[in-house]
C-alpha cells in the first residue's frame, strides 16, 4: 500500500488508534452513564406507582367500607322495625314500614332495595313497593339458607341483575327469642355505583384498574370494564391464592387472572365483611412512561456526547480515507473489471437461453408430430416390421432428453414438480445407475433417516443424478466408487435438503471447474458429450429454488453438491395405482396452433372414444364456446399461440365464464408455467406420449 506523501506508516497508524480508542471511549463512557441512569430511575418509578397506589387504595379501600358500613346499619335499623314482630304483624303495618324503609334509604344512591322476609323466603315488605309480590320465595337463595341454618354473621351474596342493573345483596337473618329463624333482612348494593367511583379514581392514572371482589373470588364490580370479563378471579392467581391463603392485604407483582396484564397489585380486605379491593398498575405503562423520560433526557444530555463522538469519528474517517486512498483505487479497478466480466457473462448465458429455449420449444412440436404418428402407424400396421419403427422411437427418445436439457438450461422446461421422499427415491435408482456406471465402479447409496421431503420434477431429478453418474463413469475409466448421499442442514434460509455425488475419478483443474456448468462446454471427445449435462442440473437446483456446489481437484476426484429448499408437505403414500388408460368417450375442445401437432392430437383422442373440435386459437375457441348449443367437457389447450389471446387468457375466461368445464393444459415453453399452477390447473409437457395424454385426461376428468 501506498502512503500519501507527509503521511508516515507508524505516525498514521499511531493516529489511527489513539482516535479509535477516543471515540470508543466516549462513547462507552456516555452509555454506562445512561445505563445507570436509566437502571436508577426505572426503580425509583417503580417505588413512586407503589405509593400512589397505596393512596389511592386507601382512598377505595375507605370509600368502600364505609359503603358497606352504612348498609349495615340500614340492616340493624330495618331489623329494629320489625323485631318481635310476627309475620302478621308486620303486615299489618306493610304500609307504615315500606314509608320508613323508603325514608332510610332516601338520598343513598349505592342501595337497589331493603327487603323483610319471612321464615318461608316470601316478602313481607320492601321500599320498592307498598304491596310486594308475596307470591315470590327466595327460600332456596344461598344467602336465605345460609341464615336459615344459622352460620350467623353478616353474608354477602353474589352479583344479580335487577332491571337491567347489577347488584348484590348484603343480609342478615332474624330470629325470634327462643331462637327460632324469623326470616332475613336484606340490603341490595348497585355494582356500579363502586365502579363509578373508581373510575373518577382512576382517572389521572393510566393504565390502573381497581377491583372488588368476595373472599372465593367472585368479582363485584371492576374499572375499566373488560368484553369479555370473567365472573370469577382464578384460584391460580397469586392475588386470590394469598386471600385464600388468609392475608388481608399485600403487594406482588404479577399477570392479572382477569385481563393477563402484567401489573403491580396492591390488596386489602374491608374490615370484618368477606369482601376484598385490590388496585393494579400495569408495569407496561410504568415502562413507557420511562421509556419517555429517557428519550427526553437523552434529546437533551446525548446531544454534545454525540456532537463529540461525531467529531472524533470524523477526525478517524479523514485519517483512514488519507492512508487508505490509494488501495481504494486499486480495488476500485479490480472490482470494475469484475463487474465488467460478470456483466459480459450474464449476457452470454441470455443469449444462449433464449437461443437454446426458442429451438427447444420449436424442436417439441416436431418430435410431437413425430411420436404422434409412429404411434397411429404402430397401431394402423400392427403386423409391420417392428426394426424401422423401433428405431424412430429410440431416435425420438433420445432427442427429447437433448430438447429437455435444452429447455432446463433456458429455464423454460414446463415441469411437473412432486413431493418427494428422497429415502424412498434414491435407492429405488440403483438399477438405473449401476448399467449407466458399468461393473468396473462401484454405487454406494446413503440417506440420512431424518431427510426432510423436496419438491421438485421427479424426470428432471432422475435425469440429473443419471448426468451426474454419466460424468463419473467418464471420469473412471479404470474403475472406482461413485457415492451417491443426501441429508439437511439448517442455515440463513432455513433447513436445506442437499444430494451429493462423489466419485473418485480424476478430478477437474480450476480452470475447468470455473467453466464447468457453462452450456455446450465439455472436455470429452466429439460425439461423446454434449456439454449440457451440469448446466441440466445447476438449472433444475434453481428452478426448485436452490442451487448447486461443485468441489473438485486434479486426482482427488469430484464432488458436486445439489441443494434444494425442505418441503413440510408430506410425499403422496407410495404404490398408488397409475390412471386407467381406457376409453373416456368425453366431449373435448382443443385448441392448438400447429395444424400438424393438432393433427396427431386429434385421432389419438378419437382412439381414447372422444369427440374432439379442433380450433388453432383462443379467439375462435371462446367464439366456440359462445355458441348455444355447444357441450363441451374438457379443454385441452396450448399456450402460447397467435392470435390477441393466449393459452393462459382463454383459461382465464373459462374459469370465469363456464366453472364446470375441465381444463387441461399442455406446454413445452412455459415461461409462465407459475400462474397456470396458481390458478389451480394440471400441465402436461410436450412432448408427450398417448398413454400421459390418457392419464393425465383421466384425472382431470376425475376432480
Amino acid at each position: 500500500m501506498r502512503v500519501p506523501a507527509g503521511l508516515r506508516p507508524d505516525v498514521g497508524a499511531t493516529s489511527l488508534r489513539a482516535l479509535r480508542i477516543f471515540v470508543l471511549a466516549s462513547a462507552t463512557v456516555a452509555l454506562l452513564l445512561f445505563a445507570a441512569f436509566a437502571g436508577y430511575r426505572y426503580q425509583q418509578m417503580q417505588r413512586e406507582a407503589e405509593v400512589r397506589l397505596q393512596r389511592t387504595l386507601a382512598i377505595a379501600h375507605e370509600h368502600a367500607l364505609r359503603v358497606l358500613d352504612t348498609n349495615e346499619t340500614l340492616l340493624r335499623y330495618a331489623m329494629a322495625l320489625v323485631r318481635g314482630e310476627d309475620d302478621a304483624a308486620i303486615v299489618a303495618r306493610r304500609g307504615a314500614l315500606h314509608l320508613q324503609l323508603k325514608e332510610m334509604t332516601a338520598g343513598k344512591p349505592q342501595v337497589q332495595s331493603i327487603w323483610v322476609r319471612g321464615p318461608d323466603g316470601r316478602a313481607l315488605v320492601t321500599n320498592r313497593s307498598p304491596d310486594p309480590d308475596a307470591a315470590a320465595n327466595v327460600s332456596d337463595r344461598p344467602y336465605f339458607a345460609w341464615h336459615r341454618d344459622k352460620r350467623g354473621g353478616v353474608f354477602v351474596g353474589s352479583v344479580m341483575d335487577g332491571q337491567g342493573m347489577g347488584f348484590f345483596n348484603i343480609s342478615r337473618g332474624r330470629y325470634r327469642s327462643n331462637g327460632d329463624f324469623a326470616g332475613v333482612v336484606s340490603v341490595g348494593l348497585f355494582t356500579s355505583y363502586f365502579s363509578q367511583f373508581h373510575a373518577q379514581l382512576a382517572a389521572d392514572e393510566p393504565g390502573v384498574a381497581i377491583t372488588l371482589f368476595r373472599d372465593d373470588g367472585l368479582v363485584y364490580s371492576r374499572w375499566p370494564e373488560l368484553a369479555n370479563q370473567p365472573p370469577r378471579m382464578s384460584p391460580k392467581g397469586e392475588v386470590l391464592s394469598r386471600v385464600i391463603a388468609g392475608e388481608t392485604a399485600g403487594v406482588i407483582r404479577s399477570v392479572s387472572s382477569l385481563d393477563g396484564q402484567e401489573r403491580l397489585i396492591l390488596f386489602r380486605k374491608l374490615g370484618d365483611y368477606p369482601v376484598h379491593i385490590g388496585i393494579g398498575r400495569e408495569l407496561g405503562v410504568i415502562r413507557s412512561e420511562w421509556i419517555a423520560e429517557l428519550a427526553r433526557v437523552a434529546g437533551f444530555v446525548m446531544l454534545p456526547v454525540l456532537l463529540l463522538v461525531f467529531a472524533a469519528y470524523v477526525a478517524l474517517r479523514r485519517t483512514r480515507d488519507a492512508i487508505d486512498a490509494a488501495r481504494r483505487l486499486q480495488e476500485e479497478s479490480v472490482a470494475r473489471r469484475q463487474v465488467e466480466e460478470a456483466l459480459l457473462q450474464a449476457q452470454k448465458m441470455e443469449a444462449l437461453g433464449r437461443l437454446t429455449g426458442g429451438v427447444a420449444h420449436d424442436f417439441n412440436n416436431a418430435l410431437m408430430v413425430i411420436a404422434g404418428n409412429l404411434h397411429l402407424l404402430r397401431l394402423a400396421q400392427p403386423a409391420a416390421p417392428p426394426k424401422y419403427a423401433d428405431a424412430i422411437g429410440r431416435a425420438v427418445e433420445s432427442a427429447t432428453k437433448l430438447t429437455r436439457q435444452l429447455l432446463a438450461f433456458s429455464r423454460r422446461q414446463a415441469l411437473a414438480p412432486e413431493v418427494i421422499s428422497l429415502q424412498e427415491r434414491l435407492p429405488s435408482l440403483r438399477d438405473l445407475l449401476q448399467p449407466t456406471l458399468g461393473s468396473g465402479i462401484v454405487l454406494e447409496i446413503a440417506v440420512e433417516p431424518s431427510t426432510p421431503a423436496i419438491v421438485v420434477d421427479p424426470a428432471e431429478l432422475e435425469l440429473a443424478l443419471i448426468n451426474l453418474a454419466v460424468n463419473a463413469r467418464d471420469a473412471m475409466p479404470d474403475g472406482g466408487r461413485f457415492r451417491l448421499s443426501a441429508g439437511s442442514s439448517k442455515g440463513a434460509k432455513g433447513t436445506q435438503v442437499w444430494i451429493e455425488a462423489a466419485d473418485t475419478g480424476e478430478g477437474m483443474p480450476p480452470a475447468v471447474v470455473a467453466k464447468a456448468f457453462e452450456p455446450f462446454f465439455t472436455t470429452k471427445p466429439l460425439g461423446k458429450g454434449t456439454g449440457l449435462g451440469l448446466s441440466q442440473v445447476q438449472a433444475l437446483c434453481r428452478r426448485a429454488g436452490g442451487d448447486v456446489t461443485l468441489d473438485s481437484q486434479p486426482a482427488r476426484g469430484t464432488r458436486i453438491r445439489l441443494h434444494f429448499p425442505a418441503s413440510e408437505l408430506q410425499p403422496a403414500p407410495g404404490g398408488a395405482a397409475e390412471a386407467a388408460t381406457g376409453p373416456i368417450g368425453k366431449s373435448v375442445l382443443l385448441v392448438e396452433d400447429n395444424p400438424e401437432v393438432a393433427a396427431v392430437i386429434v385421432p389419438v383422442l378419437q382412439k381414447l372414444g372422444c369427440r374432439v373440435v379442433h380450433r388453432d386459437s383462443a379467439d375462435a375457441a371462446v367464439e366456440y364456446l359462445g355458441q348455444a348449443d355447444v357441450q363441451v367437457d374438457l379443454l385441452l389447450t396450448d399456450v402460447v399461440m397467435p392470435g390477441g389471446s393466449d393459452g393462459i387468457e382463454l383459461v382465464e375466461h373459462v374459469k370465469s365464464r363456464y366453472p364446470g368445464l375441465k381444463v387441461l393444459v399442455m406446454t413445452g415453453y412455459a415461461e409462465r408455467i407459475d400462474t397456470i399452477a396458481a390458478m389451480g390447473h394440471e400441465v402436461l409437457p410436450k412432448p408427450f406420449t398417448p398413454r400421459s395424454l390418457s392419464e393425465a385426461l383421466q384425472r382431470v376428468l376425475a376432480g
